[in-house]
């Protein structure tokens, strides 16, 4: 997730403080809101299981909607069907065989480098899971796990 900031003059940072405001910016209008807040639920590094995946993840909450982040350092092998899995298996306990057993799929990756956020659906409880995992469904090979 990238923020990007500006420089706001004295007035502005008065405004944005009490919530919101119009603030005029170098002969244009800007309206500044204040950032919505979120909160991390889980995060860490992953376990090489078959192959490294490097970065960190992320699991996190925004206005009532939880999402997965991997890093903008993210990056792992290409394969033909890597998605990302909440388990119910431990890192240690999860492999290539039991890796969708107990887990739902969260998504396929968009990319095998790079930041990416994924939404998790709304009928999931992150709670209810023990893991993240990074499989190769197509060929039944975990690529890499952590524990949330």
């Amino acid at each position: 997730m990238t923020f990007r900031s500006i420089a706001l003059s004295a007035f502005a940072a008065v405004a944005l403080s009490a919530g919101s405001a119009f603030v005029p910016f170098d002969g244009a209008s800007i309206f500044v809101t204040e950032a919505a807040a979120s909160e991390t639920i889980a995060s860490g590094s992953w376990t090489k299981k078959s192959f490294k995946v490097s970065g960190t993840w992320s699991i996190y909450t925004e206005n009532g909607t939880t999402y997965v982040a991997l890093s903008d350092d993210f990056k792992t092998r290409k394969a033909p069907d890597l998605k990302i899995f909440l388990s119910t298996h431990s890192a240690s306990d999860a492999n290539g065989k039991n890796a969708t057993q107990g887990s739902v799929l969260i998504s396929p990756l968009s990319s095998h480098k790079g930041g990416q956020v994924y939404e998790i659906p709304a009928e999931i409880n992150v709670s209810d899971y023990t893991s993240i995992l990074i499989h190769c469904e197509a060929y039944s090979k975990l690529w890499s796990a952590a524990d949330l």
